[in-house]
Parts: structure tokens; sequence; C-alpha cells
């Protein structure tokens, strides 16, 4: 976005020299504007796509869908500023703060242009309200997901306002290249979506093996899958146990073994997840897309774990991995729930902390206990997965540490 303003500031004072006054301000801001709101929205698109090259570079594809989110956000902040700055000649005119423009004649309206103007107010509209809506939690997430789906056709329409409303000397100069290929890529990402190739090639087919009700509302799933190209403990995948309803991501709660046997606990804490006890069925299919994520332990580290209710599920596959078994991690884990009956999978927890010298340290809530940045000792790692306040108090405490500050690493879970 920095880098599209920078470029076309440069070429507009090459081009025209400093705006002399309002009329001439409002020209170079709508353009200014509007070349990065498609920067911002091409992003995004390609960002939609789930590129897996990124993931590494980005930490993850939860932080590549938090960065999506804040550039939807941005985009309807543009957006937003784009088309304010183009409706202000009337309350400016109103105001009496400006002259009236003198235009000058000749030639009838350009049919392309007065479309490209008209899709754009289209787009304009469909965007903000699309971003608004995404923003609301109470929209229920099978809407939010088809929502979500409007987005490539959109941004195709907005591709073509700006592609022939941007004045054709910009073209020749280095916005107008950067812009282009940002349209170019984001045009192609908008078509790969429309197509439904999103995430086909990381999608595998299984069938349900065992359901078992866990305390608390949790809900033990394990799916055996016909192939699998493998996993790291604390990976995610996109389950999808019903197609109208669409993939939800969870995390992969066991070690891969090569058996192609995936453990998924689910926390019913949304329609969908509260409806799932009785809807799903032992056999029945599922595709799962994956693995995703990055949220992965490094030996030869003091470090501290500490999961929040369902955030153990990634703990639960560390502490199955070989690699837990083969490294020389020193670690505190601190396991954060309401009351040792809801805890998922205690026993098993606590045999395998045992059975790898993980110190593991049970906080009960409603025994009046709660997890604070200064119980935690001196490491040189927190690994945290568990609920977004927790997170951030458990980060700002341990700021206040200085250079002692351990390295903290957390799951951005929240997809929306």
């Amino acid at each position: 976005m920095f880098a599209s303003g920078a470029l076309y500031a440069a070429a507009s004072l090459w081009q025209n020299g400093l705006p002399a006054n309002y009329w001439q301000w409002r020209h170079e801001l709508v353009l200014l504007s509007g070349v990065q709101l498609m920067a911002v929205m091409s992003a995004a698109m390609l960002l939609a796509t789930r590129p897996r090259w990124l993931e590494p570079l980005l930490g993850g594809l939860d932080r590549l869908y938090a960065l999506h989110k804040r550039l939807g956000i941005a985009a309807g902040l543009l957006l937003a500023a784009h088309w304010l700055i183009k409706l202000s000649p009337k309350l400016m005119l109103a105001l009496a703060w400006v002259a009236p423009r003198i235009k000058s004649g000749g030639g009838g309206k350009d049919p392309l242009v007065s479309l490209a103007k008209d899709v754009g107010e289209w787009a304009a509209w469909a965007v903000l309200a699309m971003v608004i809506l995404a923003l609301l939690r109470a929209v229920p997430y099978r809407f939010w997901r088809k929502l979500h789906q409007l987005f490539a056709p959109l941004y195709l329409m907005g591709a073509f306002h700006g592609l022939i409303l941007m004045p054709a000397e910009m073209w020749a100069q280095p916005v107008g290249w950067l812009l282009a290929a940002l349209m170019l890529i984001g045009s192609g990402c908008a078509l790969y979506s429309l197509a439904g190739r999103i995430g086909k090639r990381q999608q595998y087919a299984g069938r349900v093996q065992s359901i078992e009700a866990l305390p608390a509302g949790q809900l033990e799933v394990i799916c055996q899958m016909k192939a699998w190209p493998g996993h790291r403990a604390g990976q995610f995948a996109l389950v999808n146990f019903a197609a109208h309803e669409g993939a939800h991501p969870f995390t992969i709660a066991s070690a891969d073994h090569g058996d192609g046997r995936l453990r998924f606990i689910i926390k019913a804490l949304g329609d969908y997840t509260r409806r799932l006890p009785a809807e799903l069925q032992i056999g029945q299919a599922v595709t799962v897309e994956g693995p995703y994520g990055r949220f992965q332990p490094r030996g030869g580290a003091r470090q501290a774990w500490v999961a929040g209710g369902i955030g153990v599920t990634p703990f639960l596959a560390w502490l199955q991995s070989q690699e837990l078994a083969d490294s020389q991690l020193d670690v505190d884990f601190y396991y954060c729930v309401r009351s040792r009956g809801e805890a998922a999978r205690l026993e098993e927890v606590r045999q395998a902390c045992h059975q790898h010298g993980v110190r593991l340290h049970l906080i009960e809530s409603e025994a009046g206990a709660r997890l604070e940045a200064g119980m935690l000792p001196e490491v040189d790692e927190v690994w945290f997965c568990g609920p977004q306040g927790l997170g951030e108090a458990l980060r700002r405490g341990l700021k206040q540490r200085g250079a002692q500050a351990p390295v903290f690493h957390h799951e951005a879970f929240a997809m929306r």
C-alpha cells in the first residue's frame, strides 16, 4: 500500500506538479486512494487462495488469515475514503467553501467510462456491506463463508473500474507497472477462486472412524483418511463434515504415525459445533484440507507451554510426537481449565508429561487459581494456545521483564 501510494505521488508530481486548488487536490486524492485500494484488495485476493509458499514467510496459515482480515478492514476504510472524497463536492459547494468548477466543453460521454463508473459504484456498496457484515460476530459462520465468496467477482468489478478510469499517462509510470502487475495477479486469483480451485490440491477424503463425547461439551472425532501426506504436531486442518456447512478449522490433536488416522477434539462454541454430536455418524464421509500452520516448538530452549481450555489440542499432539521424544526440551506446561473434570484427556496429558519429563501445572479457575505472567519461570520461549484475553494478559505481563522477556508464540486461530 505504501509503495503504491509513494509511486503514485511521485508520478503525479512529475506529471502535474503540486495541486493548486480543491478540485485538483480532490482529483489526485481520488486516484491515490483508488491506487492504494487496488493494491490492498489485490494482496487480500492473493491471500484468499491460501498459497502454501507464503506460509513460511508469514508464520502459518493462521497468520496469513489474520493479515487477510486486516487487509479487508483496510480495504473498507480506503474504499470509504475514496467514495467520500469523490462525493465531497456537494458538501463543499453547499457550504460555499469552494467555487464551482469550470468544465471544458465538448464531446459526449464515453460509454465505457460511464459503465466503469457504474460498476465501481455497485462494487463499492457491496464491498462496504461485506466488510461490515464480516466483522459482525453475530453473523453465522455459514453465511460468513458464503459472503466471502462474493469477494472474487467484486474484485474483478473493481479491477475493471480502475483499468478504465486510471489516466492513460499513469500506465507508463512505475506506479502503473506496479498496479498492472497487482491487478493481473489479483484477477488471476479471483478467477482461480471462482473456478472452485482454492485448497483442492490439499484436500483428502476419509471417513469418521469413532466419536466420543468428552466433558464440558467437547467431542473427540477420529477420522481414517484414505490418503494423507502426513503432518507435524501442532498443525491444523480445514475439516468438512457436510458440504452445505463447509470446512471449519480444527487443530489435529494427534501426532502423525503414518497410518492416516487424525484426531480432532472439538468444543461446542457455536451453532455448528453444538449440532455436531447429533449430526455426526460413524462411517460418515469427511474431507480434510491441510495440513496448515507452523505452531511447532523447537528444541534446545527452556520453554513454558500454556493451554487454555480446548487450546490443549496442539499440545496433545506435541506430547505424542517423536520430535518431543528426541528433543532436549526443558518444559513447564500450564493447563488452564475451569475444573479438572472439564479438562480434555487429562490422564493422557499426565502420563505423557511424566514420560517426557514435562512439568505439568493444572490451573483450575473454580478453585480460585488464575494464571498470571509472574507465575511463569524464566524461560526462553512461551507457547500459548487458548482464549485471546488470557494470551494478551500474559503477553503484556511478560513484556515487563524487559530484556529477559521470552519470545511469545501463539496460535492466531480467530479466522474471522
